[in-house]
């Protein structure tokens, strides 16, 4: 079942099902309880089920969310990794021009000339 951050801890699916089903179950075992159908063992061991697995379902959305890896994150050019890496302190303020150098010297070559530029060399 894929997992939604946006959709929070514990969602609205969450919510109705242990309205409508274990708080209702709940309600019942502790009516018949009180009035002497069910024993105490019943009824705590009942209750006790169904919270531990509202609590288990609660548990294993909190690990999904903790471990979810967008797949759709965008991908990083080469001057934002850069950047991240200077700012995250792991290069210095020297290495980090000398990269960017390179780089917009890389990008610069693998443009090439502009086609204005080549339209203009043909006319002539």
């Amino acid at each position: 079942m894929p997992v939604d951050p946006e959709e929070g801890l514990v969602t609205d699916l969450m919510l109705g099902l242990m309205v409508a089903f274990g708080a209702d179950i709940i309600l019942l075992v502790g009516a018949l309880w009180l009035i002497g159908i069910t024993s105490t063992a019943t009824f705590v061991t009942t209750t006790g089920l169904i919270v531990a697995a509202f609590a288990a379902w609660i548990g294993w959305r909190w690990w999904a969310i903790r471990t979810f890896e967008p797949t759709d994150a965008p991908e990083r050019s080469a001057v934002d990794e850069l950047k991240h890496r200077y700012a995250a302190g792991e290069i210095d303020e020297a290495e980090f021009e000398r990269q960017l150098d390179r780089l917009v010297e890389i990008e610069d070559r693998a443009e090439g000339p502009d086609a204005d530029d080549l339209a203009t060399d043909r006319a002539e």
